[in-house]
């Protein structure tokens, strides 16, 4: 079951969240899970990271034509090849004639192989001229495939992680969940509107499942790098795929730390 939203949220300046959740039950109880996509939007170009699951594709193109208010899309940015972030390249590359895919596009053409004409390589380190503000990529510090990017806004500060920083709200998942799921009502919130601020708890139940890889790996290095990444790109907002987006950015980036290093030590938090 999925649930969707009728606009877009924008975030900042130039910065809209799109998207929509999907809908299940755990402990008796309805529950959401964000699959978000964020539009860029510069002078003269516009840019799509993520492009939202298949099941609100409707509602993506939707939104995509409002936030856009008749300027056409011009560049997509899938942080990877997954489905909830590249699940709707198909749709928006008919629905945009003219827009072109980039990053790390190694294996785009055996996904898409009539879109190959299309895909533009674009390496962490370079970015996209949008006209008074640039979309850089960046490389992704927490990811789950090899060929994960991150992006940065230079114009509004917006720091876009893929499948980074999501967390379970207050809603413990059962034990097979590994989705980072929140309450009905408590969608398209930034975190600093939440009932409470995610707890290392909440944060790290949903790392150990969605990111197994982090049970095995310190990841001390890893946050090194962000804080570079943060020192160098000054940052208002996390824009997580999954989960809300992060308004508190230094004390997301602590309890993000700490629920890794829980998972990875093996120890119990609260």
């Amino acid at each position: 079951m999925s649930t969707a939203f009728e606009s877009a949220r924008r975030i900042a300046d130039g910065v809209f969240w799109l998207g929509g959740c999907l809908s299940a039950f755990g402990h008796g109880e309805e529950v959401h899970y964000h699959v978000n996509a964020y539009l860029v939007i510069g002078q003269e170009r516009t840019a799509l990271v993520d492009t939202g699951d298949p099941a609100h594709r409707a509602v993506v193109l939707a939104q995509l034509e409002e936030a856009l208010a008749g300027r056409p899309l011009d560049y997509l940015v899938p942080t990877h090849p997954e489905i909830p972030h590249a699940g709707n390249l198909p749709a928006l590359l008919e629905r945009y004639p003219d827009a072109v895919v980039v990053g790390e596009t190694r294996d785009y053409h055996l996904h898409f192989p009539e879109h190959a004409h299309r895909l533009r390589p674009l390496a962490a380190g370079e970015s996209i001229d949008l006209g008074g503000r640039e979309l850089e990529l960046l490389p992704a510090h927490i990811r789950d495939l090899e060929n994960t990017t991150w992006a940065w806004d230079s114009g509004a500060g917006v720091l876009f992680v893929s499948d980074g920083f999501s967390f379970i709200h207050d809603v413990p998942g059962p034990d097979d969940e590994d989705e980072p799921v929140h309450r009905p009502g408590q969608c398209r919130l930034f975190s600093g509107e939440m009932p409470e601020p995610p707890s290392v708890a909440q944060a790290a139940y949903g790392t150990g499942r969605a990111l197994y890889w982090t049970k095995f790996v310190d990841v001390s290095d890893a946050f090194t790098a962000i804080e570079r990444i943060l020192d160098s790109h000054p940052t208002s907002f996390i824009g997580p795929a999954h989960g809300n987006v992060i308004d508190d950015v230094d004390g997301m980036l602590r309890t993000s730390l700490a629920a890794h290093r829980a998972v990875y030590q093996g120890s119990a938090v609260g």
